[in-house]
């Protein structure tokens, strides 16, 4: 391995851990990633080997800082991919089936912010992270969101409940898979449908408002009920129901109480606040 100056010491700081798996291991580069469903991002890091045959570390660490760039839109495309938009497709088969939505996504993709640029601790390698967002005006997710929300129609008649403030869904550990018999993990996605015990669709993404959807999402993830963000999305006051089952081909859907949706549908208030996305899971693991 070449040994630069010690002016290698004023151009890196030590590397944090970085729990990822590898999405990419091309000749000189490692690209690994993580999902913060909580945060709604993906954090992305690229590591490109320098040249050892470049005499200045200082020009073998630009050569490398102009090469990340180079091959960035590829690798988030690729890092994007496996991403769950729902139960049934993944980014990656959205966006072979949609030429146009590709290229809004792979814009919004090269929108990703860069949060560090540092030499690895032997100086052989520039790594770079960067944060890609789900949701807000640059979040990959945008393409997606309807033009505007679809009416609830369900016809729910006499239902004894009260104003809500949100809806949290407690689905830890494996749940009955509905239509088949055996118990599953629940998954995120990016829009999970909630049924009822009836499989009478309670929300999906067209039901949301455009607004939320951009702002935060159609729900929130957390692993704990006392967190601040969670805390904030459901309010003071709200239904707390455990999930009965999950749904899907990827079993990212849930399924509440029938009762539970009742409660929800019968005021528009209530009706108001799904609509807002004030939802949050509480899940076990989200890694």
């Amino acid at each position: 391995m070449k040994v630069w100056p010690i002016l290698a010491l004023a151009l890196s700081f030590p590397l944090c851990s970085f729990a990822a798996g590898p999405v990419v291991t091309d000749p000189g580069y490692s690209v690994t990633s993580r999902i913060d469903w909580p945060a709604g991002s993906i954090s992305v890091e690229v590591t490109h080997d320098l040249d050892p045959s470049t005499a200045s570390l200082l020009r073998a660490k630009a050569d490398a800082e102009t090469d990340i760039d180079a091959r960035l839109p590829d690798f988030l495309a690729r890092v994007i991919s496996p991403v769950q938009v729902d139960s049934s497709h993944t980014f990656a088969d959205l966006l072979q089936a949609d030429a146009g939505l590709f290229a809004r996504v792979s814009d919004l993709a090269l929108g990703a912010r860069r949060t560090g640029l540092f030499l690895s601790a032997d100086f052989s390698a520039l790594v770079a992270r960067y944060t890609v967002p789900l949701f807000g005006d640059q979040g990959i997710a945008s393409p997606l969101f309807p033009s505007h929300e679809a009416p609830f129609r369900r016809t729910i008649g006499d239902v004894t409940t009260r104003k809500y403030t949100g809806l949290v869904i407690f689905a830890r550990g494996a749940l009955p898979a509905a239509g088949a018999p055996r118990d599953l993990v629940a998954r995120p996605a990016v829009f999970p449908r909630i049924w009822d015990e009836q499989m009478n669709l309670v929300l999906d993404r067209g039901m949301c408002s455009p607004d939320a959807l951009a702002k935060w999402g159609m729900v929130g993830y957390t692993q704990r009920l006392d967190d601040a963000t969670a805390e904030l999305r459901v309010g003071a006051l709200p239904l707390r129901l455990s999930a009965r089952g999950v749904f899907g081909s990827t079993p990212t859907d849930l399924i509440i109480s029938t009762d539970g949706a009742r409660q929800l549908l019968a005021l528009p208030e209530n009706v108001a606040l799904l609509r807002e996305g004030r939802v949050v899971i509480i899940y076990e693991n989200l890694n």
